[in-house]
């Protein structure tokens, strides 16, 4: 016998919020699979999979558009997967950009604090007057 669950249901399978799980169903990402005749929808262990696999792609930063993408490509599953290659090899770039622009601000950082190594007051304090200079 098939189990039915309703959005509250799915939302403490997901630790998704019943609102994200509405939103994701507005954005056409999931489909309940019927509604009963007092207007509930009502949803399958599939729903299930479908906002696990979208909740583990939302945090690889993988956007609901690249999402739907995926969903599309998975409907048709003897094509190649050269198009979700590219997709996730944009996205480790992504990354490694994000890593190298971190690694900067970090060096920025340690530079600002190796300029003012003693507890002094406010008023002699490099890090402000750095950060307030117009060439920094």
């Amino acid at each position: 016998m098939k189990t039915h669950y309703l959005i509250k249901d799915l939302a403490l399978k997901t630790g998704l919020s019943s609102d994200t799980i509405r939103f994701y169903e507005k954005r056409k990402l999931l489909q309940p699979s019927f509604r009963a005749a007092n207007n509930y929808r009502y949803y399958d262990e599939n729903s299930i999979k479908r906002l696990v696999f979208i909740k583990r792609c939302r945090a690889l930063d993988i956007s609901l558009s690249e999402i739907q993408t995926l969903i599309e490509l998975e409907q048709n599953p003897n094509q190649s997967c050269e198009k979700v290659n590219v997709m996730i090899e944009d996205h480790i770039q992504q990354v490694t950009d994000k890593i190298d622009e971190l690694i900067k601000f970090q060096s920025q950082l340690i530079q600002l604090r190796a300029s003012c190594p003693n507890s002094q007051s406010i008023h002699h304090c490099e890090i402000l007057k750095q950060l307030e200079a117009e060439n920094y």
